[in-house]
């Protein structure tokens, strides 16, 4: 530590201390030491050489201080990527899903149409005579089973016209609402439907047993030459059905030995289990 002198100002009693001028060899020993190691850099790249060791001295130092940052920032980057990571897959499942709802309305879509052709191409008649109805519900009572129908125009149609499918009648108008209509079923106990065989030319009054039931022809008389596999078709008479649509075919004839008349069982060709799409026949009033 240097040593310190000091003076009485006359101004006041306090003391001012001074540090005293450097001593002249110092100033030479100090002078000598620069040009040396100036001289040492010339000639063999001291301050390189320091400079290189003092780095690597440091070097723990500096990895030591970087390490918690690094760290630190690896987290963040991995927090990061997780969460971006997990939008991107809840933003294709997502996607999937809405892409999943758009073909599976697609294949209805396509199945539907399919169906209205079918529907549409099976009528041998005018077309204009019809119009084209969606099934809105089917009740689950066997014995007295309820068809709605969507319609359109309630004026379109009127009570009793008949309702068929691609493979022929399936019931009558039997209420018409705003945008609804009821629609008594063949299979209904409440049915009665005149029809006339295929071959040999019969006629009958064909009731129905229940929905997933055959139907039965009711007082055919013992004398009545049915054959099992005949084709049904409407009589037209009564004035409800028109004549000629296909109804079913006979499954089975018996002869019940406690009754007069013989049991006709009658196959039903359409049901509404299986269908969506129906044509009911045009108000022609």
């Amino acid at each position: 530590m240097l040593r310190r002198e000091h003076k009485v100002s006359n101004i006041s009693s306090e003391a001012i201390f001074a540090i005293p001028a450097m001593k002249p060899y110092r100033v030479v020993i100090a002078i000598s030491l620069c040009f040396a190691f100036m001289l040492s850099d010339i000639t063999y790249n001291t301050s390189v050489i320091v400079r290189s060791f003092a780095l690597d001295l440091l070097k723990p130092v500096n990895l030591i201080i970087e390490l918690p940052m690094q760290i630190s920032e690896e987290v963040f980057d991995n927090l990061s990527s997780k969460q971006n990571l997990q939008r991107k897959v809840d933003a294709l499942e997502e996607e999937n899903l809405k892409l999943k709802v758009s073909n599976e309305y697609l294949q209805k879509l396509s199945i539907d149409l399919s169906k209205l052709n079918t529907l549409w191409s099976s009528i041998d008649i005018q077309k204009d005579r019809f119009v084209i109805s969606e099934k809105n519900f089917l009740s689950s009572n066997t014995f007295q089973p309820m068809l709605v129908l969507t319609i359109q125009d309630p004026k379109e149609i009127e009570k009793n016209s008949p309702v068929i499918s691609e493979q022929g009648l399936v019931g009558r108008i039997n209420n018409i609402g705003v945008l609804t209509a009821e629609v008594l079923l063949l299979q209904d106990i409440r049915s009665s439907v005149p029809i006339i065989s295929g071959e040999s030319s019969l006629h009958g009054i064909l009731n129905g047993k229940g929905l997933d039931r055959k139907g039965e022809l009711q007082f055919i008389k013992k004398t009545a030459n049915f054959k099992k596999g005949e084709k049904i078709f409407t009589s037209g008479l009564g004035g409800i059905y028109p004549k000629g649509l296909p109804i079913g075919k006979i499954s089975s004839i018996s002869d019940p030995v406690d009754s007069e008349f013989l049991k006709v069982e009658i196959s039903f060709n359409s049901t509404p289990l299986n269908h969506d799409y129906f044509l009911v026949y045009k108000n022609e009033n």
